[in-house]
């Protein structure tokens, strides 16, 4: 039976499974998980009921939540703080696929078959 997936961008699979942007990367390099590149975006298949990982490719650990008492807030304040949560994550991933094309114009400069 197949698993439902769907996928999700780097910052946001690293994000959920508490694993580096850096370790994705390298996965994704090595072709030990399953992505697929959108408008210049890596995206990685996420399984529901499990990770894209093989068992012996890298033990995946959420992070860790730190849990402490909300703070009361009037409902403007609540819509405030939501908006800036999806904003900030919104910069996040940009910020990751920035340092993915990055990642990728060095190596393929470095590359012997590269333009340079």
């Amino acid at each position: 039976m197949e698993l439902a997936a769907h996928w999700l961008s780097l910052m946001e699979y690293a994000t959920l499974n508490g694993v580096s942007l850096s370790t994705l990367r390298r996965h994704i390099k090595a072709g030990k998980v399953d992505f697929r590149v959108e408008n210049g975006r890596y995206l990685i298949r996420n399984a529901t009921t499990s990770h894209i990982y093989p068992s012996t490719a890298l033990s995946v650990r959420p992070a860790a939540v730190h849990e402490r008492p909300a703070p009361t807030h009037s409902r403007e304040a609540q819509a405030e703080i939501a908006e800036l949560r999806l904003q900030l994550q919104k910069a996040r991933q940009e910020i990751a696929e920035l340092k993915t094309l990055v990642a990728f114009y060095e190596d393929d400069r470095e590359s012997p078959n590269g333009s340079s």
